[in-house]
């Protein structure tokens, strides 16, 4: 039974899903071509795929936006989407799965009081990993996203390939040996800040997110797709004429020009995430009656807003304590030069 392919078309809008006994927010989620052509390649091949790219570039989110496309608000009632978030402490054993030693013995060394210590799975707890696993069936993949595989040391991702590979795993407190048909989708996402060992590598497909670089930025599909995401999360469809989606665009599009041609100088370039937090202060500012008062009336925000240009025909950066991580980046970038329009541009 083949299984459905991912074409990012059903998260267009955000969504509320439920979650146990309550409620989860799902973002829209675009993906451009190359990434929805590497999830494709990743299912055909039944392989991981693993994801890098700059952080907030919209590694993370891919796995549960491919999950809601299968299985729309479903996802987690039919247990399909699960999530490992790995840290440096972490081993790989604990994605498959944890067995509670002490629980164990103080069982034992007080039967009497009606506990089995024959009962596996009283002592054993499923993984992220185990658990997705076990809940993939023919035409219905589980997805599972591994996230920030690089915090943990080389040992972590080696310590995975046989299970990678098989789809099964060895527990030696229990001598049991699960085995499983169908193999989940799994996303694994890194930031590239420990490398993975070539074998490792062999086994996944792997897709690096660039949205931002030097040609992409030239282009009109970045610009389109960065409105397309404020659209999505801050407006209703019969509102998406707002002069202000453009503007900050145009902003946030100058500014990345700006820092990728020292990219050296910034360390940490603005991206997607900052953007979206960016433009969530841009947009309730807009509005004097219902923003925040003390945001609002900020001059530097007021004269972008209005494009008050200063001696040196440049306009203030509002807020850029949102946009910019570093603090060459915050100083350098407290002005910019006018922005062009859209259309001033194709002039």
């Amino acid at each position: 039974m083949a299984h459905p392919s991912y074409l990012s078309e059903q998260l267009k809008r955000t969504k509320e899903v439920d979650k146990g006994q309550g409620k989860e927010t799902i973002f829209p989620y675009f993906a451009d071509e190359e990434l929805r052509k590497a999830v494709n390649l990743a299912l055909f091949l039944n392989r991981p795929l693993l994801l890098m790219g700059e952080p907030g570039c919209g590694k993370s989110l891919l796995a549960k936006a491919v999950a809601y496309e299968w299985y729309k608000g479903e996802l987690y009632n039919q247990h399909k989407y699960f999530e490992w978030n790995v840290k440096s402490t972490s081993k790989a054993r604990e994605g498959l799965y944890e067995y509670d030693h002490l629980l164990r013995l103080r069982d034992a060394n007080f039967q009497g009081q009606g506990n089995n210590i024959e009962d596996i799975e009283r002592y054993r707890r499923w993984g992220p990993m185990a658990e997705a696993m076990r809940h993939s069936e023919a035409g219905k993949k589980a997805v599972l996203l591994i996230d920030e595989i690089d915090k943990a040391d080389i040992d972590f991702s080696n310590d995975l390939l046989t299970e990678l590979e098989r789809n099964s795993f060895y527990i030696p407190e229990t001598d049991e040996s699960p085995s499983f048909e169908h193999k989940p989708f799994i996303v694994i996402t890194s930031n590239g800040e420990k490398d993975l060992s070539d074998a490792f590598l062999r086994r996944c497909v792997f897709h690096y997110i660039d949205m931002f670089s030097v040609q992409k930025l030239e282009t009109a599909d970045t610009k389109a797709w960065l409105e397309r995401i404020l659209k999505a999360r801050f407006y209703e469809p019969q509102e998406e004429s707002d002069p202000l989606i453009e503007k900050a665009v145009m902003t946030f599009v100058a500014l990345r020009k700006g820092m990728n041609t020292e990219a050296s100088l910034y360390r940490k370039a603005i991206n997607t995430s900052e953007f979206i937090d960016w433009f969530a202060i841009l947009k309730a500012c807009s509005d004097p009656e219902t923003g925040p008062v003390t945001l609002a009336d900020d001059p530097a925000f007021r004269d972008w807003l209005n494009e008050t240009t200063n001696e040196n025909n440049h306009v203030p950066v509002p807020f850029g304590n949102v946009l910019f991580k570093t603090t060459t980046a915050l100083f350098n970038f407290k002005t910019m030069e006018q922005p062009l329009s859209t259309e001033a541009q194709q002039l």
